[in-house]
């Protein structure tokens, strides 16, 4: 199975439109999720995980009662560096939490949990399928990114990554806002099972929200659904995952 999370309902009606033999099954007596089948691969689809919090929560209850070979996080993101434009399709390499600082009472790193390096690396095998399905399906460039992951607000979020990007390794990375993808991440690593984020960037995170860049977002969303569920008929069709690959990142 493959499972494919959003923070709203918007982010997974893509998905949820194009399942075979769909079905509906409730988590935690609340969050609905919808299953069947896309390319011959079982998908559960679900929307609703806002913040990291909730998402790893629900993701680990999701992990224990099935069989998951990958987790794709999808959405809506906020870019940081100058160089990501509303529209921008991008791709997790690493993924920070920057809900994380327990610096004054362990010996570990801001954004750093502890048994846990310090960010979510994601595999790279993943990452070039993801590239090749944007470009097959979409015909346009979609992006490598650090994802810095939080529930704080964007003004928190920005005083946390000036003070402390030298902290987190960030040099010269394209680097992308939001909330939930740390969440999947930790849930996803405790399984040792591979995990992505491929979001469309919404607008800058110093830029105040408006409704026509959401509405460019909901364009992008069939290209990025396409180019998503191509990629899962290609590693259906190559049998990538059933042949152990992990993520890079391990937990010590």
């Amino acid at each position: 199975m493959i499972v494919v999370i959003g923070a709203s309902h918007d982010d997974i009606l893509y998905f949820e439109k194009v399942l075979y033999n769909r079905r509906e099954e409730v988590f935690l007596n609340r969050y609905v999720a919808y299953i069947g089948t896309v390319f011959n691969q079982e998908l559960l689809v679900m929307g609703d995980q806002y913040g990291s919090i909730l998402s790893s929560a629900v993701v680990s209850h999701i992990l224990n009662k099935y069989y998951v070979d990958l987790v794709i996080c999808v959405g809506r993101c906020f870019g940081i560096d100058k160089r990501t434009k509303s529209g921008d399709i991008v791709i997790s390499n690493n993924i920070i939490d920057v809900n994380a600082d327990l610096s004054l009472v362990k010996n570990v790193g801001i954004g750093q949990i502890p048994g846990f390096q310090h960010e979510f690396k994601v595999q790279n095998d993943i990452i070039n399928y993801l590239k090749k399905g944007v470009g097959k399906r979409s015909y346009i460039t979609s992006y490598d990114a650090v994802y810095l992951s939080s529930d704080n607000l964007a003004e928190e979020t920005l005083k946390i990554l000036n003070q402390n990007r030298g902290v987190y390794g960030i040099t010269d990375e394209r680097i992308v806002f939001d909330h939930n993808s740390a969440g999947v991440a930790l849930a996803a690593t405790l399984k040792d099972i591979p995990y992505v984020s491929i979001k469309v960037v919404q607008n800058l995170l110093d830029k105040e929200e408006n409704i026509d860049d959401y509405l460019k977002v909901l364009d992008k969303y069939i290209d990025l659904g396409k180019s998503v569920v191509s990629t899962i008929g290609d590693i259906g069709r190559n049998d990538i995952l059933r042949g152990g690959i992990g993520n890079e990142y391990k937990g010590s």
